[in-house]
């Protein structure tokens, strides 16, 4: 999941990218929210490929900061460490 923010005199500019998002191959969208108090975008998607991580989060390092946070959901992070 990403966090992406941004300076409010930056608005019509994050609009303007996500007008033209289109994720690259190895980048499956599953979920996006947008803030409505203004500055915040959560997205939520799956990739395992670096490469397409990078062309789609390098575009948007101009104007908005993203924090990366890997998830799982926690019904399979359970699975997951019961097998440890």
């Amino acid at each position: 999941m990403d966090v992406s923010t941004w300076e409010p005199t930056l608005s019509d500019k994050v609009i303007e990218h996500f007008k033209e998002l289109k994720p690259p191959a190895g980048i499956n969208i599953i979920k996006q929210w947008v803030d409505l108090t203004g500055g915040r975008y959560f997205i939520l998607y799956e990739c395992d490929d670096a490469e397409a991580y990078a062309a789609f989060n390098l575009p948007w390092s101009d104007i908005c900061e993203i924090d990366s946070v890997p998830v799982m959901e926690s019904t399979d992070f359970i699975k997951l460490m019961s097998k440890q």
